[in-house]
């Protein structure tokens, strides 16, 4: 029997399937632009299973429904192949089509049980890493990267994985560590860049993280729209905390928003860098709207609760009342049938959420604070990274500052100076709040420690 480059047997494979499939491993793992290559090779294939079968895991992770059609037509395809499928194909079949029925607890278990069994099987780890990060199940993430690390530590994509898995857990300097030990091997590996931004911005060490993104920038343009887009998004990240906003607005246009823009990953990078831009004050125009008419043909997908609510933010700022409407209605009926494994973060967390981003973007900031109160301890069930989830929390913490709450935003802003003492912004705010509440000598303090901050910015980005 045939055997891929990671050496696991392939049934039915000729020579032309096996370099398909590994060509697909390599450019999937190093988010490439030229994956619709594949799709052309499992489209013409005859024989081989597999094909058809990351076919149509490829199209599923685009999170739309002509994704999930497509995808039921590759895997028809593929049970016609499978006659001869061994054990890590016939795995690979049952996940995949869990994934089109929306059963991703059931994927995950298939995912994990994979990565035990056959942990050089690169693609069922990352399959089942995604899968892990939509569900919010951050020791779910690091289980599969440990058991792939164990087996791949000479494998640079692996480090990554693993490195990301860390992350989430909150284990910031061993993900680090792990990360920077893949650039070593090649320095052009997009997930690691991505692992090491989000070490550095948890720990608020962003001209560290300006600079590093920078230097690694020139590797991105043979990403796909996803990858080349989100590192740019965390660049600009980093330039928000430095009060370098006029720049990290430069980055939406040039960057961030406009490569593909009827992808939903493109499309959440938009909205949340719009969003926090805001929130520091910088009038973003008209481009809510320009989103926003990307984002209506998705009121009712709900595919992943934490794309859910940056569209129906996106749609929300953008003035688009009627979709709002109808997306919150079709939210509350995905929330009233979610699967038991689910219900968490819809009915707890999505519905109470989506209804108070709409009373924020409206300017009820006392109901918004409200309704996001009651989501915000449910949060990490409804998929993204801590990094993006933040967007709702800090959403939340202004719509607390704006209705009045002096003593829950307070007690918000201090935990996150703790966290990241680093940040102007949150200085200036904990100033603002103390003020409020008659803390005056801590309101110096923290005004003052704000300025030196900015002034030391100022004097690393001269330098």
């Amino acid at each position: 029997m045939a055997r891929d480059g990671q050496g696991l047997e392939v049934s039915n494979a000729g020579a032309e399937a096996i370099a398909s499939l590994d060509f697909l491993r390599d450019e999937w793992l190093s988010f490439g632009n030229r994956l619709p290559e594949f799709v052309a090779a499992a489209d013409k294939e005859t024989r081989c299973t597999l094909l058809p079968v990351m076919a149509a895991n490829l199209v599923l992770s685009m999170n739309s429904d002509e994704g999930r059609a497509t995808a039921a037509r590759y895997l028809a395809r593929a049970k016609a192949l499978a006659k001869d499928a061994n054990a890590r194909e016939q795995a690979w079949l049952a996940t995949t089509e869990a994934w089109i029925g929306g059963n991703i607890d059931r994927c995950l278990k298939i995912h994990e049980d994979m990565a035990a069994e056959w942990p050089r099987d690169l693609l069922a780890g990352k399959l089942g890493q995604l899968h892990a990060f939509n569900c919010g199940d951050a020791e779910a993430l690091l289980r599969i990267g440990e058991r792939l690390f164990a087996a791949n530590q000479d494998n640079r994509y692996v480090n990554a994985m693993y490195a990301f898995g860390l992350e989430e857990c909150n284990r910031i300097d061993e993900a680090e560590s792990v990360a920077r030990a893949a650039l070593e091997v090649d320095r052009r590996d997009p997930w690691a860049h991505h692992a090491v931004a989000h070490c550095l911005e948890a720990r608020g060490r962003m001209l560290e993280g300006v600079a590093f993104l920078e230097a690694m920038s020139d590797t991105w343009e043979g990403c796909n729209s996803f990858m080349y887009t989100h590192n740019w998004w965390h660049l600009a990240l980093f330039l928000i905390d430095l009060d370098r906003t006029d720049e990290a607005l430069a980055l939406f246009d040039k960057r961030v928003w406009g490569v593909w823009k009827e992808f939903c990953e493109d499309q959440i990078n938009a909205v949340s860098l719009l969003a926090r831009l805001e929130l520091r004050g910088v009038d973003v125009g008209n481009r809510w709207a320009d989103v926003a008419q990307y984002l209506k043909p998705r009121l009712h997908e709900h595919f992943v609760p934490f794309l859910d609510l940056q569209y129906l933010y996106g749609l929300a700022r953008a003035g688009e009342q009627s979709a709002v409407t109808e997306m919150l209605a079709s939210l509350e009926d995905k929330a009233e049938n979610a699967k038991p494994f689910e219900r968490e973060a819809w009915a707890d967390c999505t519905v109470p959420a989506a209804h108070g981003l709409a009373a924020y973007a409206k300017g009820d900031h006392a109901e918004a604070a409200r309704l996001l109160g009651q989501a915000m301890p449910h949060l990490s069930k409804i998929g993204g990274s801590i990094a993006q989830r933040s967007l709702f929390s800090a959403i939340h913490l202004d719509a607390l500052m704006k209705s009045g709450w002096n003593d829950a935003a307070l007690k918000i802003l201090q935990a996150d100076d703790r966290e990241r003492p680093t940040v102007p912004w949150t200085k200036r705010s904990l100033g603002d709040v103390y003020r409020r509440v008659g803390r005056m000598e801590q309101a110096l303090a923290a005004e003052y420690q704000a300025e030196q901050l900015s002034r030391q910015y100022a004097r690393g980005k001269a330098s």
